[in-house]
């Protein structure tokens, strides 16, 4: 890989293997090899070295004369066990890696993790921070597009029945399922000084024998900025939306981001206006090489420092804590409804 820097792939399931992976080979030269460190046996490919364990990568990499400074560490494991393996790499010597979102299943292990960076850099994921979608939306707000924003409305919905019902799923509450994305971006696009004003959650339907409240969640933010978000992700949606409206004194603008891997662009509009802007969007390839980039020195680290993803997890937490379980939901919630649930 140009500039002498190593990935290294911790956890090769989905997020390792479909994700960061797939995001890694554009940037990849023919004789690279990426080292993956998973448990199980990884089938042998090309361009792939498979270890058991961290020790065995850091073994890998003397063999192959690359310092550990040089490594780049993808944690893309379960978020419970990435504080132990933060730590780990640490004590391996490690001095870069990459750190799937969300950063850690509690308030403690962020703040922990947010320690640990004095002793290496840790470049969280944020994905739609880095999306050229959102960039096309952030500059038609600095060039007065729709006056003065106001308030914010996120949506990730999708229909997720068949995994909120497996008794294997990692998952246990609507609020760990899309809405870390949209806490990230709100807090990017309005300001970190935010407060929960109120948080909804509700149960699948009558298909659910055994009392989920997976059926999604709601939450609403106001910012020192004045502006008020909200976020919303339902998991009993009859189709897949990923969608920020913003809304300001003189006009709204109205952004799709691209629903999956199979169709790689987002469109942007104003409302009452008759075009549209499409654009290519690969938010975590273009994450990943900001990341690259930033660590030979070309380019400043990605958007989304460490402290963000510590007050989302915060502010995530607090949602959950005080979340008021309504309804299953027939029709999709509007965002002044809010605020009149929680009272």
């Amino acid at each position: 890989m140009q500039g002498d820097l190593q990935p290294v792939i911790v956890g090769y399931g989905r997020a390792g293997r479909d994700l960061h992976h797939r995001a890694l080979r554009p940037f990849l030269d023919p004789h690279d090899t990426v080292i993956v460190v998973d448990p199980r046996p990884v089938p042998a490919q090309p361009g792939i070295r498979w270890v058991a364990t961290l020790a065995e990568a850091a073994r890998a990499l003397h063999a192959m004369s690359v310092p550990m400074r040089r490594a780049v560490f993808h944690l893309t494991t379960p978020p419970a066990a990435h504080l132990a393996g933060v730590e780990h790499l640490v004590a391996l010597g490690a001095r870069q890696v990459i750190l799937e979102k969300p950063i850690a299943t509690s308030v403690a292990e962020a703040r922990r993790i947010a320690d640990l960076s004095s002793d290496i850099a840790i470049m969280p994921v944020s994905v739609w921070l880095e999306s050229t979608t959102t960039a096309v939306v952030e500059r038609a707000v600095a060039a007065g597009e729709v006056g003065r924003v106001t308030t914010l409305h996120m949506e990730q919905s999708k229909p997720r029945f068949r995994r909120n019902l497996a008794a294997t799923d990692a998952h246990t509450t609507p609020f760990d399922v899309e809405l870390p994305h949209q806490m990230l971006l709100a807090l990017h696009l309005a300001g970190a000084d935010a407060a929960v004003e109120s948080a909804v959650r509700w149960p699948m339907s009558s298909c659910d024998k055994y009392g989920h409240v997976m059926g999604g969640a709601a939450v609403t933010l106001t910012h020192g900025s004045a502006v008020t978000s909200t976020l919303l992700s339902d998991l009993t949606a009859p189709i897949r939306r990923r969608r920020l409206v913003v809304t300001g004194t003189h006009g709204q603008i109205v952004a799709d981001y691209p629903l999956s891997s199979e169709d790689d662009y987002g469109q942007v509009r104003i409302r009452g206006r008759g075009d549209r802007q499409i654009v290519r969007d690969l938010p975590l390839s273009q994450f990943v090489r900001a990341a690259y980039d930033s660590r030979r020195g070309a380019s400043p680290p990605p958007r989304g420092d460490l402290g963000m993803h510590v007050r989302s997890i915060e502010l995530l937490d607090q949602a959950r804590s005080t979340a008021v379980t309504i309804p299953p939901q027939v029709t999709l919630p509007q965002p002044t409804e809010f605020a009149s649930w929680h009272g």
